[in-house]
């Protein structure tokens, strides 16, 4: 048997030692920027997300509320109730206030009217006295002037800086009249029946450069409505009579117009909707046709729509919600059921139905989102500080609620 040896194995010599070469750490480069698609997969996520809020805001809809606050009023039956600059604006045959929403007086003036009206155009209302003789001025601070006329009036409107525009009508003769916010007449015209016809409504813009009537005309045997378009700047004195402009539809009735945002006109006939450009001549921007019976029209400074009435296939009658931009493109188009006794499009452009203490208000989709039987006559809806707060405007007090 072999005996073990122990073999000693030579050791290296500094020469042949194998030196390992540190690395040093990688430095931190404070401008690199991660991959591009990197991102692209962040935008994208974050697209999505928004996109689904979006989608669930406006399909999501409602059926309860819960009251915040509560404000008591003493108001008479026949108040009508509005917002003005973030304020509750009130007229009523009485008189006109404007109070916080609390209840708070900002300011209130008294006057004994038969059928009050209001005009506003940013700080400045008239109130007016219709197919009477008292047109009253305000503004954000208070009354401002008083207008009686010896003519009745037939409708008034005000401009951004407080000149008001009158239409007044007796024995058949109309009469137009422009007065300063201090009172003082700036300008008067005449129309004669049998020479233009009977004006029915009367717009004017925001800079109160220009004016807009609608006049109906039945001299030539068939009815006819004319829209005049008066111009008073530099350009328009050159014209006759300061006529720009005017258009005639035969066989309509045209009983309401107005210059909504960036003074653009519109004009609601009877079976059609008018858009026109903002320029000189009042140049035709769009017609939308109506289909069926328009029984109501509603507008703000971003849309304006109708609800008609026509028959269905089985002969029901079938009302129909239509809304539109400035632009004329079609927002939707949705049949409602049940009847409604007002419907306004607000501020936040949520459309609102009302029959007595029955609410609904539709988005622009076309969507219910809030539909409530309440148990008091509601006065007014109008939209808070988010999209679920409104204030609930009934006969002796308003609410503050949110809906659920």
């Amino acid at each position: 048997m072999e005996e073990f040896k122990i073999i000693k194995l030579p050791e290296k010599t500094e020469e042949e030692e194998v030196e390992v070469e540190e690395k040093p750490l990688r430095e931190i480069d404070e401008n690199y920027e991660p991959p591009k698609k990197r991102w692209i997969f962040l935008i994208l996520l974050i697209l999505i997300v928004v996109v689904s809020l979006v989608v669930i805001k406006i399909l999501t809809t409602y059926s309860d509320y819960q009251v915040e606050k509560t404000y008591e009023r003493n108001d008479s039956a026949e108040s009508t109730y509005c917002d003005y600059k973030g304020n509750l604006l009130k007229y009523s045959p009485d008189g006109v206030s404007c109070t916080t929403y609390d209840g708070s007086l900002i300011w209130n003036y008294t006057y004994d009217m038969v059928n009050p009206n209001m005009n506003v155009c940013q700080d400045y209302i008239v109130v007016y006295d219709k197919k009477g003789s008292e047109v009253d001025l305000f503004s954000s601070k208070g009354f401002v002037k008083s207008i009686t006329t010896t003519t009745p009036v037939l409708e008034a409107k005000v401009a951004s800086q407080g000149t008001v525009a009158l239409l007044l009508q007796e024995d058949n003769v109309s009469y137009i009249q422009l007065y300063g916010k201090d009172g003082t007449l700036l300008a008067s015209g005449e129309i004669h029946p049998e020479n233009k016809g009977f004006p029915v409504s009367m717009a004017l813009s925001s800079d109160a450069t220009r004016l807009l009537l609608s006049i109906v005309n039945v001299n030539t045997g068939e009815l006819s409505s004319e829209l005049v378009f008066y111009d008073f700047t530099k350009e328009g004195k050159e014209e006759q009579d300061n006529i720009v402009a005017s258009y005639t539809y035969l066989g309509s009735i045209i009983p309401k117009v107005d210059y909504v945002k960036n003074d653009k006109a519109i004009a609601f006939s009877d079976s059609k909707i008018i858009l026109f450009n903002n320029n000189l001549r009042a140049t035709v921007a769009k017609e939308i046709s109506v289909k069926g019976e328009m029984k109501s029209i509603f507008y703000n400074d971003t849309h304006f729509g109708y609800i008609s009435e026509s028959n269905g296939e089985k002969g029901e009658v079938v009302n129909k919600l239509n809304v539109y931009n400035l632009y004329g493109f079609k927002w939707m188009s949705k049949e409602i059921d049940g009847s409604y006794d007002n419907v306004q499009i607000m501020d936040n452009n949520e459309i609102f139905l009302r029959n007595e203490n029955e609410v609904t208000i539709y988005n622009l989709q076309g969507i219910a989102k809030f539909k409530y039987k309440f148990d008091e006559v509601v006065y007014n809806i109008i939209p808070g500080s988010s999209s679920r707060r409104y204030y609930l405007i009934e006969e002796n007090k308003t609410e503050l609620i949110s809906i659920k």
